[in-house]
């Protein structure tokens, strides 16, 4: 048990260190962005944030775009285009790396015409250079073309370093063409051009690109001679990162030849030097390595302490996987070059900002609970080494005793203090009101955990025409059942907007799926009950889905009990198909979605349940009211039912007026 906590623990400190390394590059960050917040932006400022250095940005997405943005809406370069071309390539990149691909298209397309408009061939051609990189993943050959055009511009303009680097990006999509002796030839193109102007900065990436190659194509001799050179000039450079990643490559490169004593030997290397110049990305890309290696070592334990540190790492550098909006922005594009007219979601922007906030507060509230159970396991442990010591000084027992008691009673203050933090982090994975009010605007929800944090949960989504809101109640409450919730949640939002299911029904069973293969392989029967609602905003049609709990519409003052499947989304006595039923309603109608807390509470006069029953009728009898009204009478009937008894599961009732 000492050997797991400890594992437990380097894992969190190394969690925390690339934490506070990613927080300790926001300082200037901060300073820009509080100023441009209290409109104390000037032109000095602005060009500031266009010279901030890329690993800050790269290690601060959410500020640096929050930063560019606001930049970029002041219009403080409104007479200088070429000023305001540079600052938008710069809010491209960061889209980009966001994962807000149509975004970052646009962008570059407003940058090349700033860039004509100031006669700089030069920008406008490393522009289009950037574009047609980030184009590559669908619409490969437009890229190469696009690619094409530039490198003449700057032929044109002999604009040699960045010729050299268009050369690279140019073989690079040879690379991913699978045209690897195409690739090759534009690598050593790019090569020679560096060496010409003695651009030694430069020189090792065409050489690693041509390394690559000669790995792909099994040539490991050549490669390593190229490796080798690349590593000389950036050991004279102070090239340190550089090193880094030329290590972690020989390691990818020794995995292939089943030599896993070297690969280890380098990925080490690798990852001790991306530890000490501070860079997130590479620590999580080594430790994933590392992993792999070891396992085929056969040393698991270690490969599985090293893939959990990836894995936390990853979730707190990287976006979600952004393939399908990338191939809607390249069609798009493509039907723009035949001049038709495009329309734009112009709010998209919020709606990342948003998911990525959730992200990050997922990572917190995993190293939360993960401090709570190392904290936990060290008193449980610290408490079984008095007891032995108790048995043999008796004169010392109360001693040890009270001392132990006194150390419980303040870790028990820090956990329920982390238990609270990981309530405010729970909060944000919940829909959010702004968000609700925007798609639905008559709404109400009246949400009562029984502990700090809830197994009930209430959360929404935009999915193209479609608003989903789903409300429903996971197994367990308190610290576990948040743990469901959250784990919900992921998959529902997995099911929606990443595996781009429609239907609410096909959705849920996608979500039993997931829950079944990833918690339910010993035959627990994890999972919830729940509703789940589409709103076809071009259509006007609502269609839901319901396990187990029941949906209410309240039309022309007369309840009516919605249909329901009588299975969970989980392992449960029936595993059939979920049903999708059309909702008719008209203007007027209540209807309301709620989990099973409310009714199972017990108190009144006899200290029995409310039963659903009372509660359709309470619902019957208010739904003529305001909504808020109709939320404050549940939250008043609710604490007097319950009186001085303890409430027993989490409450949560949502009510929505057509």
């Amino acid at each position: 048990m000492k050997k797991y906590y400890q594992h437990q623990i380097k894992l969190l400190i190394i969690c925390f260190f690339i934490l506070n390394i990613i927080n300790a590059q926001t300082n200037e960050i901060d300073s820009l962005l509080f100023k441009v917040q209290k409109n104390e932006i000037n032109e000095e400022v602005a060009l500031k944030t266009i010279l901030l250095p890329y690993d800050k940005v790269v290690n601060n997405l959410n500020k640096s775009y929050s930063l560019y943005q606001l930049v970029y809406q002041s219009n403080i370069f409104k007479n200088n285009n070429q000023n305001q071309a540079e600052l938008i390539e710069k809010l491209a990149l960061v889209s980009y790396l966001k994962g807000n691909f149509y975004e970052s298209f646009e962008l570059h397309k407003k940058s090349i015409k700033l860039f004509e408009l100031s006669n700089d061939k030069r920008q406008k051609a490393n522009a289009m250079v950037s574009m047609a990189y980030q184009s590559k993943n669908r619409n490969l050959n437009n890229s190469i073309v696009v690619m094409y055009e530039a490198i003449q511009i700057l032929k044109e303009t002999k604009s040699l370093s960045d010729l050299s680097t268009a050369l690279d990006n140019y073989g690079v999509l040879f690379e991913f063409k699978g045209e690897l002796d195409s690739a090759l030839h534009y690598y050593f193109d790019a090569l020679k051009l560096k060496e010409s102007i003695a651009d030694s900065v430069a020189i090792p990436y065409s050489l690693n690109n041509i390394a690559g190659i000669y790995f792909m194509k099994n040539k490991y001799n050549e490669g390593l001679n190229y490796i080798e050179k690349s590593n000389l000039i950036r050991k004279n450079l102070n090239d340190f990162i550089g090193i880094a990643w030329n290590e972690f490559s020989l390691g990818e490169m020794y995995i292939k030849s089943k030599d896993f004593n070297k690969a280890e030997s380098h990925v080490r290397h690798s990852l001790k030097l991306s530890i000490n110049k501070s860079y997130p990305d590479l620590i999580s890309k080594n430790a994933k390595l590392l992993s792999e290696i070891l396992y085929n070592q056969q040393k698991y334990d270690s490969a599985y302490h090293y893939f959990n540190l990836f894995h936390v790492l990853n979730d707190s550098i990287y976006n979600s996987n952004k393939q399908s909006q990338l191939l809607e922005m390249e069609s798009i594009y493509e039907s723009e070059k035949k001049s038709l007219r495009i329309k734009v979601l112009n709010d998209e922007n919020s709606l990342h900002i948003k998911e990525i906030e959730k992200k990050r507060a997922i990572l917190y509230f995993f190293i939360i609970l993960s401090l709570i159970l190392v904290f936990t396991g060290v008193i449980i442990y610290k408490a079984y080494k008095q007891k032995n010591k108790a048995n043999l000084i008796i004169i010392e027992q109360k001693k040890e005793v009270e001392s132990q008691k006194a150390t419980i009673e303040e870790h028990q203050k820090e956990i329920l203090d982390s238990i609270h933090y990981a309530k405010r982090i729970q909060n944000t994975l919940l829909a959010n009101h702004d968000f609700l009010n925007e798609n639905i605007s008559n709404n109400f929800v009246y949400f009562n955990p029984k502990d700090i944090v809830s197994g009930d949960f209430y959360w929404a989504t935009k999915h193209g025409d479609n608003f989903y809101l789903a409300v429903c109640d996971s197994t367990g409450h308190g610290v576990p059942g948040a743990f469901m919730s959250l784990l919900n949640i992921g998959f529902l939002s997995e099911a929606i907007n990443e595996k781009n299911i429609t239907e609410t029904n096909l959705i849920f069973e996608y979500v039993r799926e997931r829950l079944i293969s990833s918690v339910s392989k010993e035959g627990q029967k994890d999972g919830f009950d729940g509703i789940i609602v589409r709103f076809n905003q071009s259509t006007k049609e609502i269609t839901y889905t319901a396990a187990h709990n029941a949906p209410i519409l309240i039309s022309n003052n007369e309840l009516i009990e919605l249909q329901k499947d009588k299975m969970p989304v989980g392992i449960g006595e029936r595993s059939e198909n979920f049903t999708c039923h059309k909702l008719q309603v008209k203007q007027g109608d209540m209807l309301y979605l709620y989990t099973d807390g409310y009714a199972d509470q017990f108190g009144g006069p006899k200290g029995k349940k409310f039963k659903y029953k009372p509660l359709n009728e309470l619902l019957l009898s208010i739904s003529n009211k305001t909504l808020s009204e109709q939320k404050q009478e549940l939250e008043t009937n609710f604490k007097n039912w319950k009186g001085d008894l303890e409430q027993v599961d989490d409450v949560c009732v949502f009510g929505i007026r057509i």
